[in-house]
C-alpha cells in the first residue's frame, strides 16, 4: 500500500508512474533482470542494502546478503583477483579526498556461483557515493552487472575511469603525453624540481616550466600532487 502525501500534484506525478499504470498489465520477466546493486559503508565495514534483484538474479536471500555472503560465492579460481583489485582501489582512494572520490568509477569483472550452480560472470563498478567530514570514502555504491558473452577476462579488465575527462586511467599513456612530457612527469614523481629537471636533460628551465603547464592542462590537474594521485592508478 503506497503512501500518500498531503501535495496533490506530487501523487498525481505519482500515479502516472509507468509501474503505476501498467501494474495490472506488466508480466513478471526476471529473466530480463541482469544486474543488481548494493551500498557498502566503508566506515562500519558492512553491506547495508541490497536491492531485490540480487535474490532475482542469484537465487539467494537477499535479506541475510552480506560481505562474508559475497566473499563465499566468489569463484575461487577468481577470488585472488577480487582481493587485488579491491587493495588496487584501496591504495588509489586513500590518496583522495572529499569531491575527488565522486570523480572516479572502478570496474573489473569475476565470477560468482548462484544458488542452483551456475557460474555468472559479473562486471563490478564501484563509485563514491558518501564522504565524511573529514574527507575521508564512507559509502560506496557497487553495481554487479551480468555478462553473458565472457569468455577470457581480458588483460586490462581492471580500470578506473575518470568521470570528469572521460577516460580509463589504466592504459600505457591514457592523458596522451609527449614522451617529453612522460620523461618530465616520472623526473617530477622523483621529486626533481624545474631547476634539477632542466640540468638533468640538458634543456632550458623555461621549456621545463612549459611542458610543466601542459602536462597540467592535458590531465586536467590544478597541481602535480593531484595528478600523482591520479596516475597510481596508471601505468606510467
Amino acid at each position: 500500500m503506497h503512501k500518500n502525501i498531503e501535495n496533490e500534484k506530487w501523487n498525481e506525478l505519482f500515479q502516472n508512474q509507468s509501474s503505476k499504470v501498467n501494474e495490472q498489465v506488466d508480466p513478471h520477466q526476471p529473466e530480463l533482470i541482469e544486474s543488481y546493486f548494493f551500498i557498502y559503508d566503508c566506515v562500519q565495514n558492512e553491506i547495508v542494502f541490497v536491492n531485490n534483484a540480487f535474490a532475482t538474479l542469484t537465487g539467494y536471500d537477499d535479506k541475510t546478503f552480506n560481505l562474508d555472503h559475497l566473499i563465499k560465492i566468489i569463484h575461487t579460481d577468481d577470488l585472488d583477483y577480487f582481493f587485488k583489485c579491491e587493495e588496487r582501489d584501496l591504495l588509489f582512494t586513500n590518496n583522495l579526498s572529499f569531491n575527488q572520490h565522486f570523480q572516479y568509477l572502478f570496474t573489473y569483472t569475476y565470477r560468482i556461483i548462484a544458488k542452483n550452480g551456475t557460474i555468472m560472470t559479473m562486471q563490478q563498478q564501484c563509485q563514491a557515493i558518501e564522504v565524511t567530514n573529514q574527507g575521508h570514502l564512507s559509502k560506496t555504491l557497487v553495481i554487479h552487472k551480468r555478462i553473458d558473452d565472457y569468455d577470457v577476462r581480458p588483460i586490462n579488465d581492471h580500470k578506473a575511469f575518470d568521470k570528469a575527462r572521460g577516460i580509463y586511467l589504466d592504459s600505457d599513456n591514457c592523458y596522451n603525453l609527449s614522451k617529453r612530457e612522460v620523461e618530465i612527469l616520472s623526473l617530477i614523481k622523483e621529486g626533481l624540481n624545474s631547476n634539477e629537471i632542466s640540468d638533468k636533460l640538458n634543456i632550458s628551465k623555461y621549456t621545463i616550466d612549459t611542458h610543466r603547464k601542459n602536462i597540467l592542462n592535458k590531465t586536467n590537474s590544478t597541481n602535480f600532487i593531484e595528478l600523482i594521485h591520479k596516475l597510481s592508478f596508471a601505468k606510467f
